[in-house]
């Protein structure tokens, strides 16, 4: 494979597996459970909430893995540091919409969600070799 076309899959792979990120967490967050918030939010709401964090951030890694050959990683390092630098800049910024824990928590499953779906993608037969 051509080195220009490797990096223009892992630019593309990167920007898709940020995009659908961002789009997913927010339909789970803000559109589904109608902006869940650690103080408003009642204990069923929070647990249907990190499970569908995580079930987006698995459906963004694996859209992600499928746009690349199996072993570039590269788009799930800069996923990765693309949610610890919105991690960062929230903490930074005071913008939390609960504990520090629960904040951290939730960005943690993003994290291991997107690199459950790199896993998942990696082991399907139709993956690109």
């Amino acid at each position: 494979m051509n080195a220009r076309i490797r990096v223009l899959l892992t630019v593309t792979s990167t920007l898709v597996g940020i995009l659908s990120l961002i789009l997913y967490t927010t339909i789970s967050t803000e559109i589904l459970f109608d902006k869940v918030s650690y103080c408003t939010s009642s204990v069923g709401t929070l647990w249907l909430s990190a499970m569908a964090v995580l079930l987006s951030s698995v459906v963004s890694g694996f859209l992600a893995s499928l746009i690349v050959i199996r072993d570039n990683v590269l788009p799930h390092v800069f996923i990765s540091l693309f949610i610890v630098g919105k991690m960062s800049f929230v903490a930074h910024c005071g913008a939390w919409n609960g504990p520090f824990w629960f904040e951290t928590a939730q960005h943690l499953s993003l994290l291991v969600g997107v690199w459950i779906g790199s896993y998942g993608a990696s082991r399907f037969p139709l993956a690109p070799m």
